[in-house]
């Protein structure tokens, strides 16, 4: 490819070519891919902790500013503010680039000049090449009217010509504007089944009562608030008042564990002698001393029993539609 090649578009920027300019650049950019990443995978983490709450209210929270996104219409506000620059009109621009420059000249006669050796990527959309500079700057031009060569021309001569190009390729927006909404239908996923397991959650205190009580125990649900959360509290009881059974839906996690080993201590000095079995979002200690003593989390669940040794079996069988 010749050095001393000049290639020329003129492109105006009204409202389409805008969004199209946007939404291109927006959907490759590292910093956008790598949180969506994150969020995935920290959602994926607080449904595996069960902690559905959570991802209820961080789903809510992207729900609100999705909404606002589209109701104030970011992108439609950032045009008709470079338009209103533009004494109201749309910006026209002619690009040239040859010998190492690019010239833009606006139709007020505006010109800007950049090197060739300052472009870092090249991003193309459906009308557009987007030419990447530092600081989230980009050169649009328009493949439409393009002169001096054709497209595949054009992309050899940057090939060519910028020294300082990140890869040799060309980054289509179509992929990852593809991938972005992969990612979101994901998130709402993840949100739906939130909203399920929630309410699968809601109920199971209730039934754990329908079938202790068909059992021939005593129980009864409480709710309380501790440390801003809503949590319910089943009492279990046998007959003879032997054994007494705690299970406390905490609706979090960490308040679950912080209660799971405050009350392991209060029960035994050595407590780590009596856990039977820990793994992941399960564990449990046996404590057969002086009395018989149960305490288990599930999750978000901890159960605690507490009755004696010649009634252990008893507790046992209580805990068993629990555990």
């Amino acid at each position: 490819m010749e050095k001393d090649k000049e290639f020329s578009s003129v492109s105006v920027l009204d409202y389409k070519r805008y969004k199209e300019f946007a939404l291109g650049y927006g959907s490759t950019r590292r910093a956008n891919i790598i949180f969506m990443v994150i969020a995935i995978i920290l959602l994926l983490l607080y449904m595996i902790q069960g902690s559905y709450g959570t991802v209820i209210l961080i789903g809510i929270i992207c729900v609100v500013f999705l909404l606002l996104f589209k109701i104030i219409g970011i992108n439609k506000i950032q045009y008709k503010r470079t338009k209103n620059l533009n004494n109201g009109e749309d910006l026209k621009q002619t690009i040239k680039i040859s010998d190492g420059n690019i010239v833009l000249t606006s139709q007020k006669g505006d010109t800007s000049s950049y090197k060739l050796s300052q472009i870092i990527g090249i991003i193309e959309t459906k009308n557009l090449f987007i030419l990447k500079l530092k600081y989230n700057v980009g050169i649009i031009v328009d493949k439409n009217n393009l002169i001096g060569g054709s497209k595949e021309e054009f992309i050899d001569y940057l090939y060519e010509n910028c020294t300082n190009l990140k890869t040799k390729k060309v980054v289509q927006s179509k992929k990852w504007i593809t991938i972005r909404r992969i990612f979101l239908g994901l998130c709402l996923l993840i949100f739906g089944l939130a909203i399920i397991f929630s309410l699968m959650n809601s109920n199971r205190m209730e039934k754990y009562e329908e079938v202790l009580e068909d059992k021939g125990y005593k129980a009864s649900i409480n709710e309380h608030v501790n440390d801003g959360y809503t949590s319910k509290t089943m009492t279990v009881m046998s007959d003879n008042n032997s054994n007494i059974l705690y299970v406390y839906d905490f609706k979090n996690e960490r308040l679950a564990k912080h209660n799971l080993e405050y009350w392991a201590e209060r029960e035994a000095d050595n407590k780590d002698e009596y856990i039977k079995a820990d793994s992941g979002n399960y564990k449990k200690y046996v404590i057969d001393n002086d009395g018989y003593v149960v305490l288990i989390r599930k999750g978000n669940f901890v159960i605690y029993g507490k009755g004696s040794s010649l009634y252990k079996d008893e507790l046992d069988d209580m805990i068993k539609v629990v555990d």
